[in-house]
């Protein structure tokens, strides 16, 4: 059977591809890998190839002849579904668990991920505590959980506090709390034992300012487990930014309420037991009492003063202007007006067609005139032409044409054997010609008969 064919393979690339698209892998960052079962490598060890033999640097006999698919060094998590031989491959711990080959993938002389030491002692750690049911180790770099670590003291037991205080369901994903190392360089033998030993007591592991390790019986569980974290990690910096105190959180007490009613184990974890930094703000307080500010005393108004009006007090006091000039305008440019005629006042002939100056308008005044004389003292600009009408003419109406009734030509009856039958062109002899048309059948419908 093919491997990329199998549940198994799928789970783990589904995985990656979940992964990358909450955010947690940029670039080539992030790692992951799952130990096979005898059944499953069984399944696939017929399209194996070996390689030569790796020498581990630590001896893991309890990984003898274990198979594990992982991650390759350097692959994108986003490319993973896309070409899954290129970033995965399956690799074959020797039967002393000092050694290991590779049997499948890594095309293109890729190799199996910088983290590999670290993933193999993590499993056969999590195989003693767990009897043998962790199968999954995943590593990740949340955004959330890496900006934790810049403001909380480097202690894994307030760390666990915080993540439990923000969401009930932290509580039941890791029981065990996490551990929170110090920083070491990525891919040291040094990083690999210091995560090694805590996950003897946890299955999850923050490396600070670098990411989370995460250990789970199935590929769901590891996920589900960073996903939580990182969502509590998630709350735990929003109310951070509202730059409020915790009014209200989960409390000890409701923690180990909530383990005793579901048989967790928080009490024998220890993590209540001992002291821990805790920031300000994380305990339970009230809110603060309201303060009550006196109101600012105000000053009198100063008593009025009488003035009189013209005394020299009533002048100080209320200033009159003095009136602006008028503009001077030039005489030069203004126009000359024409002088209004003195004499009697107007008629009653003269308001309703009053005499008209040389310039054509009405003129006020003056002796009379008739309206003939007025016509010829008018420009001939301002004379009323007479409108003269045009003379209708005579519209003739023609004649109706009789309208001529053509007899319905008879419809052409079709070839029975190919009703269409087009007409050829020519110069293209030897084209497609059309074939005969096929009769479709005809259905009938038969009602069924009622049931007696």
């Amino acid at each position: 059977m093919k491997v990329l064919d199998t549940g198994f393979a799928r789970e783990f690339i589904r995985l990656c591809n979940d992964g990358w698209q909450f955010g947690w892998h940029e670039s080539n960052g992030g790692n992951a890998s799952y130990r096979l079962r005898k059944s499953e490598a069984n399944e696939v060890r017929s399209g194996f190839s070996a390689h030569g033999w790796q020498r581990l640097e630590v001896e893991l006999p309890r990984l003898a002849g274990e198979c594990f698919l992982i991650t390759a060094a350097g692959s994108h998590f986003r490319s993973i579904a896309h070409d899954p031989k290129h970033s995965l491959g399956i690799i074959e711990i020797d039967r002393s668990g000092s050694a290991w080959r590779e049997c499948w993938g890594f095309k293109g002389d890729a190799q199996p991920t910088s983290e590999l030491l670290a993933h193999l002692i993590c499993h056969e750690v999590r195989m003693a505590a767990t009897e043998g049911k962790s199968r999954v180790i995943y590593h990740c770099h949340p955004a959330d959980l890496a900006a934790m670590t810049n403001i909380v003291p480097p202690d894994g037991a307030l760390f666990t506090r915080l993540l439990w205080a923000q969401v009930s369901e932290c509580a039941f994903v890791f029981p065990e709390g996490v551990q929170l190392l110090s920083w070491e360089v990525p891919g040291s033998v040094a990083l690999a034992r210091k995560t090694a030993a805590a996950m003897e007591r946890t299955s999850a592991v923050i490396w600070p300012h670098h990411g989370l390790f995460v250990a789970g019986a199935t590929l769901d569980e590891a996920f589900g487990r960073a996903q939580t974290i990182e969502k509590a990690a998630g709350i735990y910096l929003k109310t951070c930014m509202t730059g409020r105190p915790y009014l209200s959180a989960i409390s000890e007490e409701d923690i180990l309420r909530m383990s005793r009613e579901y048989g967790l184990g928080i009490e024998e974890s220890g993590i209540f037991g001992r002291p821990a930094m805790r920031p300000e703000g994380f305990q339970q307080m009230s809110a603060p009492a309201p303060v009550s500010v006196a109101p600012a005393p105000v000053e009198a108004a100063p008593a009025p003063i009488e003035v009189n009006e013209g005394s020299e007090a009533f002048e100080a006091a209320v200033p009159i202007p003095e009136p602006e000039p008028a503009p001077v305008s030039d005489p030069a440019s203004v126009p000359e007006q024409e002088p209004i005629p003195s004499g009697e006042p107007l008629s009653a002939q003269e308001l309703v067609d009053p005499p008209l100056s040389a310039q054509g308008f009405p003129k006020l005044g003056g002796p009379e005139m008739t309206v003939e004389a007025a016509l010829e003292a008018t420009p001939p600009a301002f004379r009323s032409q007479p409108q003269v009408m045009p003379e209708p003419q005579s519209q003739t109406m023609p004649e109706p044409q009789p309208q001529v009734v053509q007899e319905p030509q008879p419809w052409p009856q079709p070839d029975p054997q190919f009703p269409y039958q087009p007409e050829p062109q020519a110069g293209l002899e030897g084209a497609y010609q059309p074939q005969p048309q096929r009769e479709e059948p005809v259905y009938r419908y038969y009602p069924k008969p009622p049931r007696g």
